[in-house]
């Protein structure tokens, strides 16, 4: 199992583009994976391990490819079938490749639109991979496209990376200026919180009741930022702008993205709240080695986290300033105990209910050997009964966290054991 470590994905391709390399750069956070690929440090075309039909379906809607839309309604239920439209040899024979092939093949797609297609494709893989912040890579030198794309296109984009950098950032930073800290995906989906009617509306809210009443129709916590963008006929950025006052009131409240979308990295921004957050613990306990800075370069907590659910351990990923706390998330439980040994982690955040072995014996399991007998594990958990927390403290549990949780909260229980 490979280490991650801190990556800087902006600084990496633009190396790659100033030296004009030609090759494939690989990230991969754990969850989703990308290959990007270059030739003579111009970008040609990135994969995502992430993909969705109806993320296709919002490609070629944003395009205005009606005819490719209405002939997804005939695709093929077998993914035998779809896997014969591919060109033979192909080893990269993911969905997105095998829709495409087929929608060329079938005629409901033309080249020059199928290579539109892909250069939305790719310019919307570069936004989310270069939020990445922790993960591996490595590069395989020489250029080689995928072979269904060399078949169908020949040699396809040729985009300038250092202007694609630059209108990311951008874009970034309109984001972290103008949206509410609460959104950190266009895949995110909005919904009215219950007696949101009995609400004062926010000062700085461009809708009135009358709209909001309107936008009920739509925002039910089915559809995304990204999808109500279409629907409203604007930018999602303007979609997420005019929404975040009514976020932050709670007024409107987010249901996390459909998966695999859920795994995609979060929009950066609230990481500059995590470092605040220890300045604050530093005035108020200067004692505490998270919270004293002469500390903070010399010592850096390792922290396991142990749960069966992405999300969940994306969250705690991105609350934890990857400076000051060095991560490992684990989603198999029954792969923990030989990680946590070779490790050696300062503290472990353990979720209950999991399956094949629950957190209950796994912590009685951890505390039966040598190797973590006084290492602080928190239990974290949706139950709040006394029963559950009674089992946490038989089975050895130095503490019981409640999910959900907040970035503060987080912090606060891992400094009180962390000292």
């Amino acid at each position: 199992m490979a280490t991650t470590t801190k990556l800087n994905p902006r600084e990496l391709l633009s190396q790659l583009a100033n030296s004009n390399s030609s090759g494939c750069l690989e990230l991969d956070e754990g969850l989703v994976s990308w290959k990007i690929y270059l030739q003579q440090g111009k970008l040609k075309y990135i994969y995502c391990s992430a993909q969705l039909l109806d993320q296709l379906k919002y490609h070629l809607r944003y395009l205005g490819f009606k005819q490719a839309l209405n002939g997804l309604k005939e695709l093929p239920s077998s993914d035998a079938k779809l896997e014969s439209y591919v060109p033979e040899k192909s080893s990269n024979k993911n969905f997105y490749s095998k829709v495409i092939c087929w929608l060329l093949t079938e005629k409901y797609l033309d080249s020059s639109q199928g290579l539109k297609l892909l250069e939305q494709i790719t310019k919307d893989g570069l936004s989310f991979c270069l939020w990445l912040d922790r993960g591996t890579s490595s590069w395989q030198d020489g250029y080689s496209l995928p072979l269904w794309i060399k078949v169908k296109f020949g040699n396809i984009l040729s985009l300038n990376i250092s202007e694609c950098l630059e209108l990311e950032q951008i874009r970034l930073q309109k984001w972290q200026q103008n949206c509410s800290n609460q959104l950190l995906s266009v895949h995110q989906r909005p919904y009215f919180a219950v007696g949101w009617e009995q609400q004062p509306l926010p000062a700085a809210g461009l809708l009135n009741h009358k709209t909001l009443k309107e936008l009920t129709q739509v925002i039910r916590g089915r559809t995304s930022i990204r999808q109500l963008s279409l629907l409203l006929q604007k930018d999602e950025l303007q979609v997420a702008k005019i929404l975040s006052p009514y976020i932050d009131k709670e007024i409107i409240q987010l249901s996390n993205a459909q998966p695999p979308l859920d795994r995609l990295p979060s929009i950066p921004g609230a990481k500059q709240n995590v470092r605040q957050s220890i300045s604050f613990y530093s005035s108020t306990n200067s004692n505490n080695e998270i919270g004293n800075p002469e500390n903070s370069a010399v010592k850096t907590w390792k922290i396991i986290c142990i749960d069966d659910s992405p999300t969940i351990l994306k969250e705690i990923q991105r609350f934890l300033d990857p400076d000051r706390f060095e991560v490992k998330a684990i989603d198999d439980p029954v792969q923990a105990v030989p990680i946590i040994f070779h490790v050696n982690p300062d503290l472990i955040l353990l979720d209950i209910n999991m399956p094949k072995i629950n957190g209950y014996k796994l912590c009685a399991l951890l505390r039966g050997s040598n190797h973590c007998d006084r290492t602080p594990i928190i239990m974290v958990t949706g139950n709040t009964g006394l029963i559950d927390k009674a089992r946490a403290k038989i089975a050895g549990a130095t503490d019981y966290f409640t999910k959900p949780f907040t970035r503060q909260e987080l912090m606060l229980m891992i400094e009180k054991y962390l000292k």
